[in-house]
């Protein structure tokens, strides 16, 4: 490890701020060196018997190079031990979070009205992997860190149970297709937004149940052929978002006869992620590649700042440019002027909240800053050819 204890408590700063999640760490001598952790959460009533379980916890009889997880009640942790040349410095423990909703008379809370977080475990698993990474600059293969952590396999048992209840009901016609997630993922891919795949990631097509199931000859087999399904829908999703056809397809065939070789869940899954990012980032850089660097900033922070307000001046000091050249510049690349793709950006936006949200059409006018409800449908009218009403009557997803 070569890390400097001002970085260690900057990125435990930062893990704390971006992810509402507490940080300790526990020197050698088993003391709590620092921590960052809301006020109201040091005041609750969980807060010292949680202190005094982590400082019990035998962090250095378990000198493990990966993140190890642990519970304390409803409470999920992982922490990392820091080792340099084999002997032990200390630990960093994260958490808690929640691994399932918890019903309305069991909510914890420590900053305020804001709950303790819930995060599923692969996002909080892909957590561990960011901090192990920043602190040793080794990159993990997430099966082996769920291969060795007894706290996890639990729920990787319950999520494969779970595929097998699902083909039951299946084939008993129980069970409607989640068209929900499906979608939204396949507009993700489409439009290359990579970064917010993790809002989905374990529960869209690829998640093991929404596919149904292809083969009565082996689970292993019947998962491969909802993933190659899965594929074939991702493909034709990064085709419409302007992916090369050519380079679609044998990326696609590419991951087809990867997946036909894999022999276990876990891989099969962790393939199809790789996948889905591979192809939601072709697509995205492809479409940078379509304009140059300072029209591909503006749409980049556009599309970062669809909720708030974004002007002409904000985007020339951004580029460092006269907001009448830029302005020129723009609509001699785009083909539109700054102000039409910004409309038109909100408009895709709203169709997205009419599809998969349940929010009131005012509400997401509001949201994306249309000065009021008649603007907003005039504006929604102008690019889609109906209003927000009748739009959501034909699209939305029923939840």
């Amino acid at each position: 490890m070569k890390i400097s204890s001002t970085d260690l408590q900057y990125i435990c700063q930062l893990i704390y701020e971006t992810h509402n999640l507490s940080v300790f760490y526990i020197n050698q001598f088993e003391e709590i060196a620092f921590e960052y952790t809301s006020k109201h959460f040091q005041q609750s009533s969980h807060f010292s018997s949680l202190k005094d379980h982590i400082r019990a916890y035998p962090f250095h009889t378990t000198p493990h190079d990966f993140p190890i997880f642990f519970s304390n009640n409803d409470f999920n942790f992982f922490y990392i031990n820091l080792k340099m040349d084999q002997q032990f410095l200390g630990s960093i423990i994260v958490g808690p979070s929640l691994s399932s909703e918890m019903s309305d008379d069991k909510i914890y809370f420590y900053d305020g009205d804001q709950p303790i977080p819930f995060l599923h475990y692969q996002q909080f698993l892909s957590i561990s992997l960011f901090v192990y990474y920043l602190i040793y600059r080794e990159k993990l293969n997430k099966s082996m860190v769920i291969h060795n952590n007894q706290e996890l396999k639990p729920i990787i048992t319950q999520e494969e149970n779970s595929i097998l209840e699902l083909s039951n009901a299946r084939r008993n016609f129980s069970v409607h297709t989640n068209l929900y997630y499906e979608k939204i993922l396949l507009d993700y891919v489409k439009n290359g937004r990579k970064e917010k795949l993790n809002e989905l990631i374990n529960y869209s097509i690829v998640g093991e149940t929404e596919l149904g199931v292809l083969s009565k000859q082996s689970h292993i087999r019947s998962v491969q052929n909802l993933m190659i399904t899965g594929i074939a829908l991702i493909c034709r999703a990064a085709i419409e978002g302007g992916l090369n056809e050519e380079t679609a397809f044998t990326l696609s065939d590419f991951y087809i006869q990867k997946l036909e070789d894999q022999g276990n869940l876990l891989s099969i899954l962790s393939l199809m992620e790789e996948a889905i990012y591979d192809f939601t980032d072709r697509v995205s850089k492809s479409n940078k590649d379509k304009y140059s660097a300072t029209i591909t900033t503006c749409q980049h922070y556009i599309d970062n700042h669809i909720y708030r307000e974004v002007t002409l001046d904000q985007l020339a000091e951004i580029c460092h440019l006269s907001p009448n050249y830029l302005s020129s510049l723009f609509k001699k690349e785009v083909g539109i002027s700054i102000s039409e793709y910004i409309q038109q950006q909100r408009i895709d936006e709203a169709k997205r909240l009419l599809t998969f949200t349940n929010y009131p059409i005012s509400d997401i006018g509001s949201l994306l800053n249309f000065t009021d409800q008649s603007y907003f449908i005039k504006i929604f009218k102008k690019f889609t050819g109906t209003t927000p009403k009748q739009y959501r009557i034909e699209h939305s997803i029923k939840r």
